[in-house]
């Protein structure tokens, strides 16, 4: 398990990257005048447009790479849904938010609220569908093993 949760722990720092960068040129977008390729908060955090930049990148990589990581919550077999489920949330919530300031995605309380209360109602919409999955799995497994009970007599 820890090589597949390394290898996830990659993939997901390279398209948290790659999402990072993508957010802060969506971001920079929104003044016409000047294009900034990283958040102003970090640029005037640094001083430099290129050491934000690494930031940027390295944050947004551990960001994901935690992310993807994490996911290996859900083959913890003695774990149910909804502890695998609410710690991978909390994971990701909380450590979104440092994330999030420091990288200037997140300026204002409100946008925290928002975000976590977005990410709070996705994460249970998740659990929603994978424990409907799950059940129906149960189900036709207990009806197999029914059916095969049923044979062997």
């Amino acid at each position: 398990m820890l090589a597949k949760t390394l290898k996830r722990a990659g993939i997901g720092f390279l398209l948290g990257v790659v999402i990072g960068y993508a957010l802060s040129v969506l971001m920079g977008l929104d003044n016409p005048d000047v294009f900034i390729s990283v958040p102003p908060r970090l640029l005037t955090l640094t001083g430099s447009v290129p050491v934000s930049q690494i930031l940027q990148g390295l944050f947004s990589g551990i960001y994901g790479a935690v992310c993807f990581a994490t996911m290996s919550f859900y083959k913890i077999e003695r774990w149910p849904l909804a502890l695998a489920t609410g710690a991978h949330c909390a994971v990701i919530v909380l450590l979104y938010i440092p994330v999030g300031l420091f990288l200037g995605w997140l300026n204002s309380p409100l946008e925290i609220l928002i975000v976590a209360g977005c990410q709070l109602v996705g994460f249970f919409i998740i659990w929603l569908i994978m424990n409907a999955i799950y059940k129906k799995q149960v189900k036709e497994l207990n009806e197999m093993q029914e059916q095969f009970s049923q044979r062997k007599k």
